[in-house]
């Protein structure tokens, strides 16, 4: 079933909206969204958002200081 209503939001804001629903994601959850919602660009659109002060990237200390040795990037709702 597809939500007509979800057609009309450009990707990068679905994306972003998927973002402040989780408040945390992964990079490699990131380009699972790009994946099962058919947007390649997701991980650029991540940074452009960062960029316009929308999101921001967990540094290495946050992260390891969360979940531990995590080799991957992680972006928090700002």
């Amino acid at each position: 079933m597809t939500d007509l209503f979800l057609q009309d939001k450009p990707k990068r804001e679905q994306l972003l909206d998927w973002i402040k629903q989780k408040h945390y994601v992964k990079t490699h959850e990131v380009m699972e969204w790009g994946l099962k919602n058919y947007h390649i660009r997701a991980d650029r659109d991540c940074r452009d958002l960062q960029t316009e002060g929308k999101i921001r990237r967990l540094t290495k200390e946050e992260v390891l200081m969360r979940w531990g040795n995590l080799k991957e990037g992680v972006w928090e709702i700002c």
